[in-house]
């Protein structure tokens, strides 16, 4: 059965982009190679616990999600500040509030993003003055640090920051991952931290994606990885790896860029495109999920270097322990699944709590995210940005790593997957 258009990938950009054209009039078959959709946000119970296990952090400075929040009636909540916070310089561990240690952090960072301004005037238009960016651009975020000559504590505290921020080791994230996500919070540390790790979904990210995807009909396949992307005059044959053929007007591929690799096109997509797949975005961190016993104090600890070097009290629970959260800047360094080595790792940042249980999803490992956020390489802006979003005839890229405004944040796969319909229903 001939479809007018095809969505391979049920993240929020394919769900957006579906229910555009479907909004639209067209007829639209999605194809999830996983058995939910969602992508790299996923709602689901721990330990009788609801946690997402990927994105999860909303605000209303990202206004394709505010808009969809406030379209479905959905309510946030606010996560409480950190009662005591925790840093390491060397081997010595510090103690004070949050505001003494964020007053810290805020003076190296604001001594990282200096020229922001003029680098991302509009920061949901990235190459509005290219020509300043690019002086950041071939820079990784271990490359601007160096320049900057920061004392040892300013250094500690910020390199800690900045990789729980790329989810990445430090010399593969670009430095313009930084600047963007500072510019479109308002040229604020202190919004940098809201907009990214405050608001929450009250009935989680599942419920967003369940409103968008109910809007309008759309015919869904779920457990359906896709092989190959194949050009037929003026037609598209997509091929399942179970070897489906499946036949449109055009073809939305709305996968993670680090996937884009795995899928056959043909012809083959633009050297530019190809250059850009094979440069890839650097995530490849972990969230990892503690239950632990110790203290009802809301903690927040940080330590540059750690396997997850991020920790932050998210609820006190009723029998004593704790739910806390850590980011590390690589998964393979984190031992989720050996209790001995977990605490000896979390006695290695936040000494005094004792492990009762952890969990987390490998996105790294996971055939179909190979990373988390998106966190481009450095040059991504001045090489790739513009040519990965061009569409390529009757086949269009898209996702929250190819995303204007919010890339790597679910308003950014919203925003890409408006723009996805959109071109694709003229094609159709």
């Amino acid at each position: 059965m001939a479809r007018d258009v095809i969505v391979v990938g049920g993240g929020f950009a394919g769900v957006t982009a579906a229910r555009e054209l479907a909004l639209r009039g067209r007829s639209v078959l999605l194809l999830e190679a996983r058995d939910r959709l969602g992508g790299r946000t996923w709602s689901a119970e721990w330990d009788g616990i609801p946690v997402e296990y990927g994105g999860a952090w909303v605000h209303w400075h990202q206004p394709h999600t505010w808009s969809e929040i406030t379209r479905a009636g959905l309510r946030v909540e606010l996560s409480a500040d950190a009662q005591r916070a925790h840093w390491w310089v060397g081997g010595e561990r510090r103690e004070g509030s949050i505001s003494e240690r964020d007053a810290i952090a805020e003076r190296g960072w604001n001594r990282f993003v200096d020229g922001v301004r003029d680098a991302l005037p509009n920061p949901h238009d990235p190459l509005h003055a290219l020509d300043e960016l690019a002086r950041f651009d071939r820079l990784s975020i271990a490359d601007r640090l160096d320049e900057l000559q920061l004392g040892e504590e300013e250094r500690a505290v910020l390199e800690a920051e900045l990789e729980s921020l790329a989810h990445a080791p430090l010399e593969d994230a670009g430095a313009v991952s930084v600047l963007r996500w500072h510019a479109l919070s308002g040229y604020s540390l202190v919004l940098t931290q809201y907009t990214g790790g405050r608001v929450t979904l009250v009935e989680g990210t599942r419920s967003l994606l369940e409103a968008i995807a109910s809007a309008a009909p759309v015919e869904t396949q779920l457990d359906t990885p896709v092989a190959a992307v194949r050009v037929r005059r003026d037609r598209v044959e997509v091929e399942t790896r179970a070897g489906e053929l499946h036949d449109a007007a055009a073809v939305v591929v709305a996968v993670p860029l680090n996937v884009l690799g795995t899928i056959e096109f043909e012809p083959g997509l633009s050297e530019g495109k190809q250059e850009g797949i094979a440069a890839g975005q650097a995530s490849r961190g972990i969230k990892i999920f503690l239950r632990t016993r110790g203290g009802d104090v809301l903690e927040n600890a940080i330590r540059s270097g750690h396997p997850f070097g991020y920790l932050d009290t998210e609820l006190l629970l009723d029998d004593g322990t704790q739910l806390q959260i850590g980011f590390g800047s690589d998964a393979e360094r984190c031992e989720s699944r050996d209790v001995p080595a977990l605490q000896r790792q979390l006695d290695g940042i936040l000494p005094g709590y004792e492990l009762v249980a952890a969990a987390a999803h490998d996105w790294l490992a996971d055939e179909y995210a190979r990373g988390t956020w998106a966190i481009h390489r450095p040059g991504w802006y001045t090489r790739h940005h513009a040519e990965m979003r061009r569409p390529e005839g009757r086949i269009l890229l898209a996702g929250s790593d190819l995303a204007n405004g919010w890339s790597g944040f679910i308003d950014g796969a919203i925003e890409s997957g408006l723009e996805a319909g959109k071109r694709a229903a003229a094609l159709a």
